[in-house]
């Protein structure tokens, strides 16, 4: 760790996250996500893919009851106990393992998921990489959802316009969860993406628009499901 502290404010929350460039740290989707996270005071939370440990902490702060935060990273464990600590964030059960592993037999009132969902075809960080179509971790959420989801609980997850959001909503719909749109944003394609345009205009699902600006960019909708 660089021993850097970042402060974010959600709201009237405040959440100091020491910074670790091996360690997936709160980026534009995650925000998002934060922003239209709703906690039930009491409530029991999973953090699927937790990273910096930011949603899992922006959980505790909102009310939850207890909050389950999981990640295939140690060093990401790592670094989500010690950002726990520096929030006074003590309801936080910090398990390793990977997607639904940790929490096998469980149940929730809320599961939120901020999966990795980079196309590409060769590997990358694996706190971004979502396999080559982008949908390899993204897919496996949805489906694992419903089995660990209390009846009326709630999904809560961003998905990107390079990996098809239509196709999404369809899978959570087809997966039993009554789906809505929370919230939507537009950002501008990174280095890594403008290298890559070509074999992102081979994928099927994929799309992005112009800002107006004329920058390319992806769009981003916060999915929430409800478990009927």
């Amino acid at each position: 760790m660089s021993g850097r502290i970042i402060e974010y404010r959600i709201g009237s929350a405040r959440i100091r996250i020491m910074a670790d460039r091996k360690v997936y740290m709160p980026s534009a989707a995650t925000l998002c996500l934060a922003r239209n996270m709703r906690i039930e005071s009491g409530s029991r939370v999973m953090d699927l893919g937790t990273g910096s440990g930011f949603l899992a902490i922006l959980a505790s702060k909102l009310g939850a009851g207890e909050v389950v935060a999981t990640d295939i990273s140690a060093r990401a464990i790592r670094a989500a106990k010690s950002n726990a600590m520096l929030n006074s964030a003590d309801n936080i059960d910090f398990r390793l393992g990977s997607l639904y592993e940790p929490v096998i037999g469980e149940k929730f009132d809320l599961i939120v998921s901020n999966p990795p969902m980079t196309p590409s075809k060769s590997p990358l960080p694996r706190y971004t990489w979502g396999g080559a179509d982008g949908r390899e971790v993204l897919d496996e959420v949805i489906r694992g959802a419903v089995d660990h989801l209390r009846s009326g609980g709630r999904l809560l997850i961003p998905v990107i316009s390079l990996v098809g959001i239509g196709r999404t909503y369809r899978l959570m719909a087809d997966a039993g969860f009554n789906v809505k749109v929370l919230d939507y944003l537009t950002h501008p394609f990174g280095k890594r993406l403008m290298r890559m345009l070509d074999y992102l205009r081979s994928l099927p699902y994929a799309d992005y628009v112009y800002d107006s600006y004329g920058r390319l960019c992806w769009r981003l909708l916060v999915l929430e499901g409800v478990r009927s």
